[in-house]
């Protein structure tokens, strides 16, 4: 996995970084940004605005990482190299997916750590379909590594420009326009424990063709594997972790032999064998009394810490010039993308077979209940006091030889673009585009059906022997004709075969998800005239867009006739038509300052779902002198909900919530007992009891549904940046910019915790509370609480991006040359507020890609004769990993305390005619580990014990090669 940003990397300032300054060899550097076909002089379009532009200095900060970047970092995936960026937080990774269903594998891009929702991705400067069920989040895996030209990374509110999601930013993939011949490359890497193995190999060809060359197609093809990494692959995450233990103690009660608790009539522990209600089994399948430390089942020994994915990307390009000043482009990709999670068997709980009011759980007349514990129970039972009956066995017990349930998922992602555009006169322009895309996306997994398993259960001995299905058989007759044949969960490894296939859903648990997207765009613009100080540029345009997704689940999950809730189907469509308009003012040129102007944008959308929407921006340039050039924008940007915010219907939860009542006495005195006692029924259960509180299965009965809101309204944000872009003339080859952000969304989409609902609900008595939270009359305990989306969470980001960008020779060598290259940020605030009376929590200064006060990459670089020797490193400052961490073991508060965090990345490359490359590269030189995070009490991804933010592969190393024809 590559690991660090990379040398070329654009620093977080303007444009002008490679563009339209003499920083590498004239107008080289433009035309990196500008693309093959440009021309020293010529006025080219940049992420951030529709206005090409002669003095190419962006008005926004905007990085960019050029196709040689790329190629320094040996890329596989584009991720992996943006994600090091400082402005880049991490999004879904192949790190942080193995426990998702349907973003298994998935490669999204998080701007400033304020949602992958909000990070608008564009292709060539359009819209790409979303690669998640109802959301605009885009799957950069469909994104082939080598058919990029650059990168442009807009950070603030764009939506003016570009329309909704653009609240954080925008990053725009520019594909290759022209290629002449052909490009082969081939490379393939290693961990230096000698695992998560990668390959890539990928084909680019491209030709001109007709009279005078007027058109130009270009085709890719990539493949590439990641092998993945097995969780038990790395000491830190082998076994199971909770806190400071490791190993057996923290191992899952969900064991595979099982764990029995024998019950009364009211559901409560009967000690009844040996003293105690609690048995398992050894490895001999012998009875053990308890559940003695190590019985468990260590969940790590099967999980990810990286999934698996295979990629096959196919990419073609065409334009052809039908005649002067206009010209037909296309564009198609194809993505297939396959990966799987590996998951821990799936812990069966008697409750999830088990789910009547009066349902206690196994019959205490099931034949396979070992003969020691049901002669405890007839002991028990036929005593003379009926109060000590044993009524049901209830269980915990890992379906090891039942089911798999690690999912497999097939994402398959189509998108074409066709369009047109030309010259009208010598100052205006032209461009009408349409965009279809397609993304499918299939899980599977097997799973239980519970009413099978529910007569599985049911057995019955009609004979002298054991024989399944002859002497034990299914009590219903109607089971037994559809080929029930009794389940044993009493012991390790004691599922019949047949027993297993007839328990498991006859139709997999699956998800099949469409995202459909259909985008047309039509843009004039120009500069009409000349006011003195320069051209006038504007640019208006018409767009409309329609988003529909499908998310269809099997039949059992939408019944909750499996191991999980029950979940509906999402069906949701909405469309949008905009119009907008842009303007770039020159005011002064060559005065008593060099330059100053005035830009505006604005948009106004008219969605089908939430009515008008009105997005704007408006900014100055001024360059007082040559060398300094200031510029500050005001953006007011949107995000309109997407179709699964809005239309997914209410799905059952049963999550795990706290009632601050459970406990309350008539002394009691923290800041919730008074509104407690003032609900009728607690008051009444204390003046009865002494105390009102719950059974463990009043707790684990406490539902709720959660789902989507058709009464959302757009996100609203407000974004400011001023900043400076500082070229000396007294240090040729020197670019320094320096950028202030700050971003803040407001009526963000949110649901607001469960447990604080109830909370609130108790203390303020308000709806936004109270409206979620269903308390039983009769008994005062909370039944239900549902989490509905609601416009009412708040975010603010607000840093400091610094940019540096040197190249000098240092005459060690004929026609050597040293470059460097670095990008900082200086994080001012994080904060977030779940809804308007929720306290502000600024989480900068924590660890983290979005956290850490101080976050920094930069490369050196030396060249010589053929050979290129690279370092890069990537720093992020220390903190506490956790806000606000508590706990009374100091060992453990050491823990959350992160150390300052530094990643070293090496690379030899060998070129010869500029035909043939070889490099050689190394991430992570010094093999840094990560720090142990268990995800009890840290809330570190699944199977990681540690931050996703971290190195979690080690010392790796790249081999490759790259022909061109």
């Amino acid at each position: 996995m590559k690991k660090n940003v990379r040398g070329r990397l654009l620093g977080t300032g303007a444009a002008s970084f490679a563009i339209g300054m003499a920083l590498f060899s004239g107008s080289a550097a433009a035309q990196e940004v500008a693309g093959d076909g440009a021309s020293e002089g010529e006025a080219i379009v940049v992420t951030g605005s529709r206005i090409a532009r002669q003095d190419v200095d962006a008005p926004v900060p905007l990085s960019v990482v050029s196709n040689t970047d790329l190629q320094y970092d040996a890329a596989q995936n584009i991720q992996d190299t943006l994600n090091e960026m400082p402005q880049v937080a991490i999004g879904l990774t192949r790190a942080n997916s193995n426990f998702l269903i349907s973003g298994t594998g998935v490669a999204t891009i998080d701007l400033r750590g304020l949602g992958d929702s909000r990070t608008l991705v564009l292709v060539n400067g359009r819209r790409m379909v979303g690669g998640l069920p109802g959301d605009s989040a885009v799957d950069v895996n469909n994104i082939p590594t080598d058919f990029v030209e650059r990168v442009e990374i807009v950070t603030g509110g764009s939506s003016a420009v570009y329309g909704s999601d653009a609240v954080a930013g925008v990053v725009n993939f520019i594909l290759k326009d022209r290629f002449e011949g052909v490009s082969i490359r081939g490379q393939a890497g290693l961990t230096g424990r000698g695992d998560n193995a990668r390959f890539m190999t990928s084909f680019t060809a491209g030709t001109s063709f007709g009279a005078d060359d007027r058109g130009n197609i270009l085709v890719n093809f990539t493949y590439d594997r990641d092998d993945g990494l097995l969780s038990r692959k790395r000491a830190r995450s082998a076994q199971d972790c909770a806190g400071l233990i490791c190993g057996p103690a923290s191992y899952s009660s969900y064991a595979s032999q099982g764990w029995f608790n024998l019950v009364d009539a009211d559901g409560v522990a009967n000690n009844a064998y040996q003293g105690g209600s609690l048995f398992t089994f050894d490895r001999e399948n012998d009875v053990v009394a308890g559940f003695p430390t190590g019985s468990g089942y260590n969940r790590n020994n099967d999980r990810y810490i990286s999934v698996p994915v295979e990629r096959y990307l196919a990419s073609a390009i065409a334009n052809f010039e039908i005649a002067d000043g206009a010209k037909l482009f296309g564009e198609l990709t194809y993505g297939r993308v396959r990966s799987n999670s590996r998951i821990e068997p799936f812990a069966l709980e008697w409750t999830d077979v088990y789910t009547g009011a009066d349902d206690l759980g196994m019959s205490i007349t099931n034949p396979f209940i070992p003969a020691e514990v049901a002669a405890a129970i007839a002991a028990r039972n036929s005593d003379a006091d009926p109060d000590n009956d044993v009524a049901a066995i209830q269980f915990r017990r890992r379906q090891n030889d039942v089911f798999d349930r690690s999912n497999v998922v097939r994402r398959d992602t189509w998108r074409a673009v066709a369009g047109i555009r030309g010259e009208l006169g010598s100052r205006f322009k032209y461009e009408a585009s349409y965009v279809y895309g397609y993304m499918n996306d299939y899980n599977a997994s097997e799973d239980i059906d519970n009413r099978r398993y529910r007569n599985a259960l049911n057995a019955v001995r009609v004979g002298p022997g054991d024989v399944l299905g002859i002497d034990i058989v299914c009590a219903d007759a109607a089971a037994r004709a559809e080929g029930c044949i009794p389940i044993n969960l009493f012991g390790y490894d004691t599922v019949d075969p047949r027993a297993a296939a007839y328990v498991q859903a006859v139709i997999p648990k699956s998800q099949e998800i469409t995202n459909q997207q259909h985008v047309a765009t039509a843009t004039i613009s120009g500069t009409p005239f000349d006011l003195g100080a320069g051209d006038v540029g504007f640019a208006v345009g018409f767009e409309y867009r329609k988003e529909k997704s499908v998310s269809d689940w099997d039949t059992l999950t939408n019944t909750g006739g499996n191991s999980g809730n029950q979940t509906p189907d999402l069906v949701g469509s909405y469309s949008v038509k905009e119009i907008y308009g842009e303007v770039n003012v020159p005011l002064i040129r060559d005065s008593f300052v060099d330059h100053f102007g005035l830009i505006a944008a604005a948009r106004l959308s008219d969605y089908s779902t939430v009515g008008s929407v009105l997005s704007w921006n408006v900014g100055a340039e001024l360059q007082p002198f040559e060398g300094l050039r200031l510029r500050g924008v005001y953006a007011e940007a949107n995000r309109a909900p997407n179709t699964s915010e809005l239309f997914s219907q209410p799905s059952e939860t049963f999550a795990s919530v706290a009632d601050p009542c459970n406990g309350v006495t008539a002394s009691t005195s923290n800041e919730y007992a008074a509104a407690c006692r003032a609900v009728p029924a607690i008051q009444a259960a204390i003046a009865a009891n002494g105390i009102f509180e719950y059974t463990l299965a009043d707790l684990q009965g406490i539902n709720g549904f959660q789902g989507g809101n058709l009464d959302l309204q757009e996100e609203k944000a407000r974004t400011f940046t001023i900043g400076a872009v500082i070229t000396p003339v007294q240090v040729p080859n020197l670019s320094l910019t320096v950028d202030y952000y700050d971003i803040a969304i407001d009526r963000a989409i949110n649901t607001i915790d469960r447990t604080y609902s109830i909370q609130q609900c108790l203390l303020t008595n308000l709806p936004l509370y109270c409206d979620n939270v269903v308390r039983n009359a009769n008994t005062g305990r909370v039944t239900r609480v549902d989490g509905q989306l609601i416009n009412v969470a708040g975010y603010k980001n607000s840093g400091i991006d610094f940019g540096l960008r040197y190249w000098t020779a240092l005459g060690i060598a004929p026609d050597d040359r040293l470059s460097i290259t670095a990008n900082y940020t200086y994080l001012i605030e994080n904060s977030t507020q779940a809804d308007p009376v929720a306290p502000v929590e600024d989480a900068a200064g924590t660890f983290g890609q979005a956290f850490s006060r101080h976050r920094f990459t930069g490369r050196a670089a030396y060249s010589v004769d053929d050979v290129t020797f690279s370092w890069q490193t990537k720093f992020m400052s220390g903190g506490d990993y956790v806000l606000n961490f508590t706990s009374n073991n100091p060992d453990i508060l050491a823990l959350n305390k992160i150390d300052d965090y530094w990643l070293h990345d090496l690379q030899v490359r060998y070129e010869i005619d500029d035909r043939y490359s070889f490099y050689f590269g190394i991430d992570n030189v010094f093999d840094t580990q990560p720090p142990y995070l268990p995800g009890t009490p840290f809330g570190t991804p699944t199977g990681l014990e540690t931050g996703d933010a971290f190195d979690l592969f080690g010392r790796a190393f790249t081999i490759g090669a790259n022909f061109r024809f």
